[in-house]
């Protein structure tokens, strides 16, 4: 059995279920930028939240309800499958059966994007998802297993679709040989936007057209309507804390809910980082260090 640094370069060898949707632009979560800078290790590696410990914790739950639901058992793949055509389309199975057919088990928070039990009208994602596992597999069919909100699970079955598979060979196709090339996929998010341009030395002027001074004068708007805001909600604040006073720490409602808190906190413990400087001036060049410089976004003409 593979430990975690080993799984994770295997990973890197290919897109898998769990990058398609990005690739697709269809995922909740992660673009394909930020999939792009996955394979090509630009960034660490994603250790998880409680989420998804939580769902891996369930997995053999999910998958003993499976086999007692369906009479089917479940079994696992002990290694990463590569399509035999595509091989870079791989593959990790939460499990599959005798009879062919993907396993995929889920946990969700809500039941956005899920249709009724038995159907295949599941979340956007995870249709590709499976379909990706179909199309490395050759199975003709998927079976979701999920527990949304913590309810008895349910199952949900997707027939394998051609066509659709067919997208996914050139996207995951188009996509590897970007990675091949180097050559990443354009940013669509700002963070993408900051990992792709923001410690490149460009310099000099860009006349911007009329639709880029739309772009620019929506953010002014956007930063105008924030200021309102947060001059609303400091307003609100401070009667909440008048209301408080010294008559206690928190604000309750008739049932006993706590609505508001306002405690007392225990002193900030600071450095005093000047003051250091000034006594100890060589010894703090000796632990000085310099970060990597950066590009910063500043809007111009705000008010002030």
């Amino acid at each position: 059995m593979k430990d975690r640094t080993e799984w994770l370069e295997d990973r890197r060898k290919g897109v898998g279920g769990s990058d398609i949707a990005a690739i697709m632009g269809v995922s909740p979560w992660k673009t394909a930028f930020q999939v792009y800078q996955e394979k090509r290790k630009e960034v660490k590696d994603w250790s998880g939240n409680e989420a998804t410990d939580w769902g891996t914790r369930m997995e053999p739950t999910l998958r003993q309800f499976y086999s007692d639901t369906t009479g089917r058992e479940v079994r696992l793949a002990d290694k990463i499958l590569f399509h035999k055509d595509y091989p870079c389309l791989l593959a990790n199975l939460d499990g599959f059966t005798d009879d062919r057919r993907v396993v995929e088990l889920k946990t969700s928070r809500t039941g956005k994007g899920w249709g009724e039990p038995g159907t295949n009208q599941v979340p956007d994602s995870y249709t590709l998802q499976v379909q990706h596992y179909m199309l490395v597999t050759g199975f003709p069919v998927a079976d979701i297993v999920v527990s949304i909100g913590g309810a008895l699970p349910v199952l949900y079955e997707i027939p394998e679709d051609l066509e659709l598979q067919g997208m996914i060979v050139d996207a995951a196709s188009a996509f590897w040989q970007r990675v091949l090339d180097g050559d990443p996929p354009p940013p669509v998010t700002f963070s993408d936007a900051v990992a792709r341009f923001g410690k490149s030395e460009a310099v000099g002027s860009l006349i911007a057209n009329q639709k880029v001074i739309k772009l620019v004068n929506d953010l002014r708007g956007i930063r105008e309507q924030a200021k309102v805001l947060e001059a609303q909600e400091e307003e609100i604040k401070g009667k909440l804390i008048i209301t408080l006073g010294e008559s206690g720490d928190e604000l309750i409602d008739p049932e006993g809910n706590v609505l508001v808190t306002y405690k007392l906190s225990k002193g900030r413990v600071s450095f005093a980082l000047k003051g250091f400087q000034k006594l100890h001036p060589e010894l703090y060049k000796q632990f000085t260090i310099t970060g990597e410089a950066s590009r910063r976004f500043l809007l111009k003409g705000e008010k002030s």
